[in-house]
């Protein structure tokens, strides 16, 4: 049976990462971003961040589960559709955004505590997916 497992994606500054919420690194290179995935195959939720190398990329995982005490959930709600989502902080910097859309925010709730409760057995995927630009 599957585990859950963190993955580490990198692509180039020509995938965008800003399209998918995160923020460029520095320098404008490769960057790295982790999420994290259920047995199920399912994302349970993204780092809110990108980095310049792997190694960051884990650490900052490895920083966010330490620091599983000390997380606060930020309701994120998409007015245009009426869904929720959810960011957690960590010492007032974003580290975890949801890999979703809920339809409600209690569901939004649930969803970022079951992030957390399956971030502390997560162990890293075996490879890195590489993205490429689509042009």
């Amino acid at each position: 049976m599957p585990q859950v497992r963190i993955q580490v994606l990198c692509g180039p500054a020509a995938v965008h990462p800003h399209r998918m919420g995160r923020s460029t690194p520095a320098g404008r290179g490769d960057w790295y971003a982790w999420r994290l995935i259920g047995a199920n195959n399912h994302e349970l939720g993204r780092s809110a961040l990108s980095y310049s190398s792997y190694r960051q990329a884990l650490d900052a995982f490895a920083e966010l589960r330490a620091g599983a005490d000390r997380l606060v959930r930020q309701p994120v709600h998409d007015r245009p559709t009426g869904r929720w989502g959810w960011r957690l902080e960590l010492g007032g910097v974003p580290v975890a955004a949801s890999g979703r859309w809920y339809q409600r925010d209690q569901d939004s709730l649930l969803g970022a505590a079951k992030f957390v409760e399956l971030s502390a057995d997560a162990e890293p995927a075996e490879s890195v997916v590489a993205l490429q630009s689509r042009r």
